[in-house]
């Protein structure tokens, strides 16, 4: 089974990880640039004593490294060196790192820190905005020229989940190269620190011979869940962005909202449509500037009697189109009934991203217009019938054929985006047309335990040609219905190719799917 291809509807989520190795030493140094020709210690004390906690490339030159006794430090100094020891400062460093973070705003509309008590990574999620700098690479190679002047040495990655961007930002980018992964791109072969493990899980691992994220990717989940608890398992889901992160920005995104108070309730619809259009088109405008666009609206309206009526507008994918925006919004409030006059009217912008670039494909003649027509009928068709009711297939990982599909809402970006998996099986291992519950079957068997020889089910009688088989399915223990099933292809002498299997707990027959 092939891996499902990425909707077109919404770009594939890019995250940019921006790490200041010895972030406590370039701080220092950045404030005062005289430390750069000398060595430089950052102390951290405990109760057995005082130890480096990071220190400059002049210091680890010298035999420096971090955990080491400051004494044991000071006595690897040459005379000709300037030592320079400063105490450990966590909130001045943090304080700084987020100075750092708004002065990267103009790289990504949504920075933030890593979430570790001392951080020394910034986040920017960069999701279709690599554009307005040419691409991915130009946008970083911008950045660490910015850097550079403002005296700051970062290692860049820029890959599909944050898990990955900050795998690559340590392992793959060095101080004069950025690593730019294309989405899908395997990095199996990064070390496993890499995945953001504990020290107590690494040193597990390590003794158990897996060093790399391929060799832990290819064991089994119940295992690693039993012996190191959910921990390598969260890593992992977040390594491959089945399990998404968010950035929690160090500057809150601004609130869009435009509201209007009237002196005098009115009930007119035609009224009330020309102030929620104003309003509409003022939101629009807050957002056109800064090459934004709508992904979700709330509208709110109060009537004389206090009573408070909110009607939310979904889209799956951003726009600033006002037209269609009207037409949603006159589809969403066409049922609002008023009980009493209107009083005020507000519009809030929900979920507010950049807007992708249109870009023409000559050679092929396309253009993005085929997905944005999609994206339009979705909208037009949620906002009709209802967000719930307007969903699509998804593959699930389980090999239960009962449970290896499901639906989810084209509206959420989540189940848009949903990370695909891979299966080991060809085209044809599979039934194209899978019956919603199996079919129970009588057969005549020449061997107990073996494959029919000839099918009943209801008044049809299948007699078989072939048969291929058979292939052990079996479900999880801590599932409830639990599933332990033996299947067949047959093929009948009307050339009727058929999935059938054997139950084993009492060995009854059913009929799954047939090949069309």
């Amino acid at each position: 089974m092939n891996r499902p291809a990425s909707s077109p509807l919404t770009p594939t989520r890019r995250i940019l990880c921006l790490w200041f190795p010895e972030w406590p030493v370039q701080r220092l140094i950045a404030a005062q640039p005289e430390l750069a020709t000398s060595l430089v210690i950052v102390a951290s004390e405990n109760h057995r004593g005082q130890f480096v906690y990071a220190c400059n490339r002049i210091a680890r030159q010298r035999g420096v490294r971090r955990g080491m006794p400051i004494s044991e430090a000071r006595s690897l100094a040459q005379r000709s060196d300037r030592l320079a020891i400063e105490p450990w400062q966590a909130d001045a460093d943090r304080q700084s790192l987020q100075q750092v973070a708004l002065w990267c705003e103009r790289f990504s509309f949504c920075v933030g820190l890593e979430e570790e008590e001392a951080p020394e990574c910034l986040l920017l999620d960069v999701t279709g905005i690599a554009h307005f700098f040419d691409d991915e690479a130009s946008l970083a190679l911008q950045l660490r020229h910015a850097l550079q002047k403002r005296r700051l040495e970062g290692r860049i990655a820029i890959a599909d989940s944050l898990g990955r961007a900050w795998g690559a930002a340590h392992c793959l980018a060095h101080a004069d190269r950025e690593a730019v992964i294309a989405a899908g791109q395997s990095l199996d072969q990064l070390p496993l620190p890499a995945l953001r493990l504990p020290e107590t899980a690494l040193t597990k691992l390590q003794r158990l011979g897996i060093y790399t994220i391929g060799e832990l990717r290819g064991l089994d989940r119940a295992s690693l869940a039993k012996r190191f608890g959910t921990q390598v398992l969260l890593r992992l889901d977040q390594w491959s962005g089945q399990l998404p992160e968010l950035i929690t920005p160090c500057r809150p995104l601004p609130k869009f909202q435009v509201e209007r108070r009237l002196e005098v309730g009115i009930t007119q619809t035609a009224a009330i449509e020309r102030i929620w259009t104003s309003l509409l088109t003022r939101l629009l405008h807050m957002l056109r500037p800064r090459h934004l666009g709508l992904q979700g609206i709330l509208f709110l309206a109060l009537q004389e009697d206090r009573r408070r009526w909110e009607k939310s507008l979904r889209l799956c994918a951003a726009t600033a189109d006002e037209r269609h925006l009207q037409e949603l919004l006159r589809l969403k409030l066409e049922t609002w009934r008023l009980t009493a006059p209107l009083v005020e009217m507000s519009l809030t912008a929900l979920d507010v991203t950049p807007l992708a670039a249109a870009q023409q494909d000559w050679l092929r003649g396309e253009s993005q217009d085929d997905a944005r027509q999609l994206s339009t009928l979705i909208n037009r068709l949620s906002s009709r019938l209802g967000e719930e009711l307007v969903s699509r297939a998804r593959l699930l990982p389980d090999p239960v054929p009962e449970y290896s599909t499901g639906d989810c809402s084209l509206q959420e970006q989540e189940a848009i985006a949903t990370a695909p998996f891979v299966q080991p099986f060809q085209p044809l291992d599979r039934p194209t047309a899978l019956f919603r519950e199996p079919r129970p079957l009588d057969v005549v068997a020449v061997l107990p335990d073996g494959p029919p020889s000839v099918l009943f089910w209801k008044h049809l009688r299948f007699d078989v040609a072939d048969c291929w088989g058979p292939e052990r399915i079996e479900s999880r223990w801590w599932r409830q219905a639990y599933v332990r099933r033996d299947y067949y292809w047959i093929e009948t002498t009307g050339g009727a190719r058929l999935w059938i299997f054997r139950r084993l707990q009492d060995a009854r027959w059913f009929w799954q799917g047939e090949l069309l």
